[in-house]
């Protein structure tokens, strides 16, 4: 296989549509499986063999629906669904497929596929419903609909601030983030922002690594594979916007990225000769201070995908042919003392050859939120955050322009107007007081982007 080489606050009423249970059955690997509705993982089995990314769902009870590789869709009866095979992922691309559910909450749900190694087949969705048949059916003519090309492997959703979901993928060849909404009117067109570090095509193992939300939806990292990189930036979950990109280099390919539950600390995996869990602390105020805080907790070589799981935990896929998942039990305890065991979990007490591969189930995070009860309180992002009052744009939507009152910053500011496809369509620096802006613009939705200080702030335009 491939890899073998060497914001804002959050009330819990925003998720009181999000039930508990979602992320309780995991399929993953050659022929694994997790069942964590007893509260803690029981190993039960399944018929899939999948090198890398895959993806479950269960109900609100907890009782398995289907899973995927990107390639097939088992029901709850591990048979492959009518119209379940031939989706365009790729069961070598390191997150194949992701579930996200529908918002119109009509028991249909989105599978978005990713190509290995930024293949032709690009970024697909198809829906299964759920109402179909006896255990649900792939719409056949929802099945493997375009969405974009050169794609790297990379694939996270999370919950948006109302009723929708916002899936977000990376492209190859660019450092641009692709944010598409879905909506209760379907897959809306991306957000398109350009940040953080190109993923070069000097090489197609620049496409390899995980993508992640932390569970609250206001922070995302990504691993780039043979540019040994990790990113992580702030995300705004009303518009799309990824912004404040840090840059870690680890000195070695990368591979697995995973949050703590508080978002105050990241695991890393490497796969090669210099391969180990590293756990950083970024809510530092410094990047030097996060550098420092590295703490290698496994120098083990071959490892790969990281998971938090519904009890809090997070899980480690260990390469293949081996039956053992690497624990972090206590991931919010900073440096060794989160008890990371290498032989936390056997997937095959049996001696049946059962392995996790490369990976492990990937969920939207909002689940996992919910389930580990992880709370949102007001986060300061990468970069400090300034407490100057800086007031929204308005009118918003507005026929005839906007105005944003800039009097009460505590600090000069740049701001950058980007359209819909993400180019930058005006910018001024050093603004003081009211700044207008928009009069001559054409129809449509446009992105602010406020920087002031040690503060940024994004918000969402229409010119109608």
């Amino acid at each position: 296989m491939k890899k073998l080489l060497p914001f804002v606050f959050l009330s819990a009423s925003c998720f009181s549509a999000i039930a508990q249970h979602e992320a309780d059955r995991w399929y993953f690997g050659t022929y694994a499986g997790l069942d964590f509705s007893s509260g803690t993982p029981v190993v039960v089995s399944s018929t899939m063999s999948t090198a890398e990314g895959c993806s479950t769902i269960s109900n609100a009870a907890g009782q398995l629906l289907f899973y995927t590789d990107g390639v097939s869709v088992w029901d709850s009866t591990h048979t492959v669904m009518p119209n379940g095979n031939g989706l365009l992922g790729d069961v070598s691309s390191s997150q194949s497929a992701l579930i996200v559910p529908s918002p119109m909450g009509n028991l249909q749900y989105y599978i978005f596929t990713t190509a290995a190694d930024g293949g032709s087949a690009g970024f697909n969705y198809s829906i299964v419903d759920m109402t179909l048949g006896t255990h649900g059916d792939v719409v056949s003519t929802s099945k493997n609909v375009f969405l974009t090309d050169s794609t790297t492997e990379k694939i996270a959703a999370i919950k948006d601030d109302a009723n929708g979901y916002w899936v977000v993928m990376h492209k190859w060849g660019d450092n641009a983030f692709y944010s598409y909404h879905l909506t209760t009117t379907g897959v809306q067109p991306p957000v398109i922002t350009h940040t953080g570090t190109v993923h070069s095509t000097s090489t197609f193992q620049n496409t390899y690594g995980q993508m992640k939300f932390n569970m609250c939806g206001d922070q995302l990292a990504l691993a780039l594979g043979y540019q040994d990189i990790v990113d992580v930036f702030d995300f705004d979950r009303s518009t799309g916007v990824v912004s404040n990109p840090l840059s870690i280099s680890m000195g070695g390919h990368v591979y697995g990225v995973e949050f703590s539950p508080s978002s105050e600390l990241l695991y890393v995996t490497c796969y090669d000769v210099s391969a180990k869990l590293s756990q950083f602390n970024i809510s530092l105020a410094t990047m030097p201070l996060i550098l420092a805080s590295k703490t290698p907790l496994s120098v083990t070589d071959d490892l790969y995908g990281l998971q938090m799981g519904p009890d809090g935990k997070i899980y480690l896929a260990r390469s293949f042919g081996t039956s053992f998942l690497g624990v972090i039990n206590s991931p919010d305890v900073a440096g060794s003392s989160c008890n990371y065991v290498e032989d936390g979990l056997n997937l095959d007490p049996d001696f049946m050859g059962v392995n996790a591969a490369l990976t492990l189930p990937g969920f939207m995070q909002t689940y996992l939120k919910i389930a580990t009860g992880t709370s949102c309180p007001l986060p300061t992002g990468i970069t400090e955050q300034s407490a100057e009052n800086i007031q929204p744009v308005f009118p918003n939507p507005s026929a005839t322009g906007f105005t944003l009152d800039l009097s009460n910053a505590a600090a000069p500011a740049l701001i950058s107007i980007y359209d819909y496809t993400g180019k930058l369509i005006e910018a001024k620096a050093d603004v003081t007081s009211v700044f207008t802006f928009g009069k001559e613009y054409s129809k449509g939705i446009y992105f602010v982007k406020v920087e002031s200080g040690k503060r940024v702030q994004n918000y969402k335009v229409i010119k109608m």
